[in-house]
């Protein structure tokens, strides 16, 4: 029988990797609020601009196959903290850029570090917890997206304001490079029964496996989808309010910590009711999450106020935490164990080429709409109603041991 961690070990390993996630999502959350004074002093362009915000989102999707890979070949606990450790690197190295190709150097190689600690945290979570709280664990892990947002936006303008983009970047980056040494130590292995029987010989398993399953290419296409509608809000919302609505620069991040705190809160509920209502039928709430969000990105476009503007985007927020917390939930509960780190990093690979792809194509269709943001907002809704029918298209299978996957087509 598969031996799982102690109660107190599973809260102490959540809270290491729920605070990880914070720094991770503040850490490229940030610039989207930065980019702002950073624009004036390096004199960017609006595809400038795109470009800047997209090209970590090309290096992080790049690093995901190859950090799933890692992960199941090294570990997680030896991942995380390397990946930790060179991502806080490089935020603080962003506060010395000197110009608009040296910040595209740096946020590059950003993407880079930061690339595996997702598939390692996944990985984590299978190793660490039984199948009927892996939902719970995973909502709340990816919960931390959402306080990181708030801290990404509203504590990252107070920050600028206070001591400017450089010195954001900066305190970010040391308190990073510090918390990865207390992965590598607070980390341990500790299942030292189970490691007796199924750690003398590692299982390799060939990428090709992946490729079988049948519902990889469905949770993909969702991820992809997903994260084009959560890049696109996240990248051009600040720049929205400030530039087109006329906010001012320190209240936009404080209306856009709304939604996140928002986020927060239903990631958990998602995660609670994954675990208790929806086991084996999953899609159904990732289905109707992506059908609500297509609804209040229409009403967003439709908004003749700041309050409705925000009281939209929170809702949306709150259908996005739905049908985010799904699809992982899906691969730690129904994957084979020794695929989760490759198959998580496959996904997340697909999802973060949306954020690179989002941002740009945002900024080229309000070019080419001179400057209405109409067209993007139907490119936002247009995506959710396509994840909502690639939703219902999944299949939710027990999971099987990688040996099954050799010889047939299996479903996740």
């Amino acid at each position: 029988m598969e031996m799982y961690a102690s109660r107190n070990r599973k809260m102490m390993i959540m809270g290491l990797l729920f605070f990880g996630m914070v720094l991770s999502f503040f850490d490229r959350v940030a610039i989207n609020v930065a980019v702002i004074p950073m624009g004036q002093e390096f004199h960017l362009t609006t595809s400038q601009t795109g470009l800047l915000i997209s090209i970590f989102f090309i290096s992080y999707s790049l690093m995901q196959p190859l950090g799933g890979w890692m992960t199941d070949k090294f570990g997680a606990r030896v991942m995380i903290t390397v990946s930790l450790f060179s991502w806080s690197l490089f935020t603080l190295l962003t506060g010395f850029a000197w110009s608009f190709i040296s910040l595209l150097f740096i946020r590059f190689i950003f993407g880079l570090g930061e690339g595996p600690f997702y598939p390692s945290s996944m990985s984590t979570i299978r190793d660490h917890f039984p199948q009927k709280e892996r939902g719970r664990a995973n909502s709340f892990f990816l919960s931390a997206q959402n306080i990181g947002g708030i801290l990404g936006t509203a504590l990252a303008a107070a920050l600028v304001a206070a001591i400017g983009w450089r010195g954001m970047f900066s305190f970010a980056g040391i308190l990073g490079m510090i918390v990865a040494f207390g992965f590598w130590f607070l980390l341990k292995p500790q299942r030292i029964q189970e490691k007796k029987e199924g750690s003398k010989k590692q299982t390799k398993v060939p990428l090709k496996l992946l490729l079988k399953i049948e519902n990889i290419w469905k949770i993909i296409s969702f991820k992809f989808l997903s994260n084009i509608i959560n890049y696109g809000l996240i990248t051009w919302m600040p720049i929205y309010l400030v530039k087109e609505k006329g906010v001012d620069f320190v209240a936009a991040g404080s209306l856009l910590a709304i939604p996140y705190i928002a986020g927060f809160f239903m990631f958990n509920v998602s995660g609670w009711v994954l675990d208790k209502f929806m086991a084996g039928r999953e899609k159904y709430l990732a289905a109707a999450g992506a059908l609500v969000s297509a609804i209040f990105l229409y009403f967003m476009a439709n908004a003749t106020s700041i309050a409705l503007i925000i009281t939209f985007l929170t809702l949306n927020s709150i259908a996005l935490s739905f049908f985010g917390t799904v699809l992982y939930t899906i691969i730690i509960k129904y994957s084979p164990k020794e695929l989760t780190g490759s198959a998580s990093g496959l996904v997340t690979f697909a999802g973060q080429i949306a954020g690179a792809v989002s941002p740009s194509a945002i900024g080229l269709i309000i070019s080419l709409f001179k400057g209405s943001y109409n067209a993007a907002f139907w490119f936002l809704v247009i995506s959710a109603l396509l994840g909502t029918v690639i939703a219902l298209s999944i299949k939710n299978n027990s999971a099987q041991p990688s040996k099954d996957y050799e010889n047939k087509t299996a479903a996740v």
